[in-house]
């Protein structure tokens, strides 16, 4: 690294960053700027306006806390789940989701249909092997089905079933004859996946058991369906866990009166037979009190055997409701004290976990001592539970010991009644047995039906009118804002990306010279010969100008500037082309003129000149054709029609451009020059492209740098730094040129720019009829001067 780019990037460091810097980077890359904020705001405008509108529709339901469940004849029932959380778990379930697909028809979707017709899917449902259907209108309200193949398989009406052999079909159709509509089975998993993602289930509020549910899709009527479709199915779930228990037993019953029945018939069948055969038709006293006892002691066993099924009901649903994470409640027993006492305790800790829940998860220690507790509750439970079993099946043993040693008894009656007594037991046991089945049944039934759910609907969801998105005013919003983001990060990076020079600080410490002046933004050419004139000699043309006073305070810094005394031959040279170091040659030329001073401007640049182009001059003859000895000096002169300032183009374009330019001829051209000029200024190629600059050095007084801001890199501005040192050329100083609004210019904060310079064309403006700007770019500069003159009085 050399010692200028040492001096560049310690001097950089040290520097405080301002509001002015950022506002010169976006100046700076204002294309890059613009072109962001444009792509990303047109992005997020085109998204918000081409958006198919998006509605959802709410529906609201509370969730009662009750812990109450209803049984059979100490009937065991779960408890309800007073967790929020768990039942919106459970609306979201896939069980939940597949319902409302299955209800809705949502695994069917129209694929493609006619413009301007109308399909709604009232029922459908396919065989496994049919993936597509294809409906077409026929006519007036008919249509007609076919496969994926396009085999014809019937023909229906508009809003009647079509059931055919693996299909049924009930379609709204609306169009005209011909329209078709093509029908895809989706996946099950799909069509569940999309309801769910689309589902929100919250609690609205805290603590207040108030479930809301909302679901968004494009089509209005289809968000209130499906939301109304889910509710529905919840609560019929709900319904379905609270009456599990009494459904088994309802069942249980029935299978048992099923079994009574077909042996009551045969029993009473039996008795009539063998009154009929044996002429025997009454029992002695003694006999029928036996028969009396059988039947007690047989219903007993039955009510026995009942209440032990009911018991092992409960216990299985204990286990399961507790393997499914929910809390159980219990029902049965309640008589007992102790189990009253614990399902009391149970409650309580119940109560006491959900409010743990609230600030600790499931692992803290405090949540974990409490549900230790509840499992113990729960294992006595069991325990009782088994307890009850066992009991019930010792008495069912002793009841059947009973009925055998009343059977002993019954043997010892006379033959004659003992047949009569076994069909009349038989019958009376088997009547009784049923009585009692069907008034259980009954008791089962009514306490099945009568079982309450504990959620409410508040509001049901209705079609809803206004979409949920796009939200225009808000997207709108966040799109200028993230568009500004963007940009403004955009050129942050790009800007960080670029190593030129950028101001005139930068400059001078690259480049080890001293900074004579800063030339603002003027503006860009126009398309008229006569307009590129005027702003090329814009000294001339707009005395009253910024840019007229820049280039005098330019003459001014020559003056002072204490290099030699002389400084009548002046070179100005650049790193590369297109710095504008020809038109600053040229205004420069014209404000020394303007002093009196006869002013000669040489274009030596003899690889691409077109600075005779700009001042509306001739390019030959010039130096070349004076060089090679084919004319004399005063032929070349050419008169401007500015006092006192004469142009030398630079002739024919030779092909060797730095021997010309070093030769004893150059030398004795610019002696020739002193005697009848007093400042000659020399518009040299730029140094690193070529040595013709260098050269020319020699022959100067003076030599000036001109510098363009944000397009020169800082080791190509050290490069030509140490060129000139080594050259030992007596540079005065360097001229810092803001020609394309690049730069971060501390010098000149004026609302002005160049156009493009050496190599393409000059873009001088002026001020007033050839400076055309908005106001409010003028307006910003200013606010830029400003920060930048606050920035300097606080430093």
């Amino acid at each position: 690294m050399t010692e200028f780019q040492e001096q560049s990037q310690n001097y950089i460091s040290q520097q405080e960053i301002h509001l002015a810097d950022y506002i010169n980077v976006i100046l700076r890359r204002r294309k890059v700027f613009v072109g962001a904020f444009l792509t990303v705001f047109i992005g997020v405008f085109l998204y918000t306006f081409l958006m198919q509108p998006v509605y959802e529709s709410l529906s609201t339901m509370y969730v009662k806390k009750d812990n109450a469940s209803i049984g059979l004849n100490a009937l065991i029932m779960p408890g309800s789940d007073n967790s929020i959380q768990a039942e919106i778990e459970i609306i979201k379930s896939r069980t939940i989701a597949e319902q409302v697909v299955r209800k809705l028809n949502l695994d069917w979707a129209i694929e493609s249909s006619s413009s301007g017709s109308t399909c709604k899917i009232l029922d459908i449902s396919a065989s496994s092997s049919i993936k597509e259907l294809t409906v077409t209108l026929t006519g007036q309200g008919t249509y007609e089905l076919k496969d994926e193949n396009g085999q014809k398989l019937g023909a229906g009406i508009n809003g009647t079933p079509l059931r055919l052999p693996g299909v049924l079909l009930n379609v709204q159709l609306h169009g005209n004859k011909g329209a078709y509509f093509k029908l895809a089975h989706l996946p099950l998993y799909k069509a569940v996946d999309a309801i769910r993602k689309s589902t929100t289930v919250k609690e609205l509020g805290r603590m207040t058991n108030v479930i809301e549910v909302a679901y968004q899709n494009t089509n209005a009527e289809l968000a209130r369906d499906v939301v109304n479709a889910t509710v529905q199915a919840y609560l019929d779930q709900s319904l379905s866990f609270k009456t599990q228990e009494a459904g088994k037993s309802v069942s249980f019953i029935e299978e048992q009166l099923q079994g009574i029945k077909e042996q009551l018939n045969k029993a009473e069948g039996n008795l009539q037979e063998y009154k009929s055969s044996a002429g025997v038709v009454q029992l002695d006293a003694e006999a029928q009190q036996l028969i009396q006892t059988f039947s007690t002691l047989e219903q007993q066993r039955v009510g026995i055997n009942l209440n032990k099924k009911q018991l092992e009901f409960a216990l299985a649903s204990q286990r399961e409701t507790i393997a499914q994470g929910k809390s159980y409640s219990p029902a049965a027993m309640k008589d007992d004290p102790l189990v009253a006492e614990m399902a009391k305790q149970l409650a309580e800790l119940e109560v006491q976990k959900r409010s743990l829940m609230v600030e600790y998860t499931a692992n803290h220690p405090s949540v974990q001592n409490v549900q230790a507790q509840i499992d113990e509750i729960q294992q006595k439970i069991r325990n009782t539970y088994k307890t009850g079993i066992n009991n019930l099946a010792k008495q069912e043993s002793d009841v059947s010991q009973r009925l055998a040693s009343y059977e002993n008894q019954l043997r010892g009656i006379p033959v004659e009644e003992r047949d009569l007594a076994r069909y009349t037991r038989l019958a009376k046991v088997n009547s009784d047995i049923y009585t009692f089945l069907l008034q259980k049944h009954e008791e089962a039934r009514i306490a099945k039906a009568s079982t309450i759910s504990n959620i409410n609907v508040i509001d049901s969801a209705v079609i809803p009118v206004n979409p949920v998105r796009p939200e225009k005013a808000k997207y709108l919003l966040l799109g200028l804002i993230f568009s500004i983001i963007i940009s403004v990060g955009l050129s942050m990076f790009v800007d960080y990306l670029d190593d030129s020079v950028k101001n005139e600080a930068e400059a001078k410490n690259v480049l080890g010279f001293t900074h004579l002046a800063t030339i603002p933004y003027i503006g860009r050419a126009g398309d008229g010969k006569k307009e590129d004139e005027n702003l090329a000699t814009i000294t001339q043309s707009d005395q009253r100008s910024i840019a007229a006073e820049a280039f005098r305070a330019l003459r001014t810094g020559i003056h002072f500037s204490a290099i030699n005394n002389k400084r009548q031959v002046m070179v100005l040279t650049s790193s590369f082309s297109g710095e504008g170091k020809s038109t600053i040659s040229t205004n420069l030329a014209i404000t020394l003129a303007q002093t009196g001073a006869r002013t000669v401007l040489i274009d030596c640049d003899l690889h691409k000149s077109t600075l005779y182009d700009r001042l509306g001059m001739k390019k030959t003859p010039g130096v070349t054709e004076v060089l090679a000895g084919d004319i004399d000096l005063v032929d070349t002169l050419q008169n401007t029609g500015i006092n006192n300032f004469t142009f030398i183009s630079t002739g024919t374009t030779p092909p060797n451009p730095s021997v010309l330019l070093g030769s004893s001829a150059m030398k004795e051209l610019v002696e020739n020059l002193r005697g009848k000029f007093d400042h000659i200024v020399i518009d040299a190629p730029p140094t690193l492209p070529v040595t013709d600059s260098v050269v020319l050095t020699s022959l100067a007084d003076v030599v000036l740098v001109v510098m363009e801001a944000g397009r020169v890199p800082a080791k190509a501005a050290a490069r030509l730094g140490e060129m000139l040192k080594n050259a030992k050329a007596p540079v005065a100083g360097f001229v810092f040129n803001n020609k394309s609004l690049r730069g971060n210019s501390y010098g000149y904060s004026y609302g002005y720019g160049y156009g493009y310079g050496y190599g393409y064309g000059y873009g001088y403006g002026q001020e007033g009829e050839h400076l055309k700007k908005s106001r409010a770019h003028i307006l910003m500069r200013k606010f830029i001067s400003k920060l930048s003159e606050f920035r300097t009085y606080k430093s």
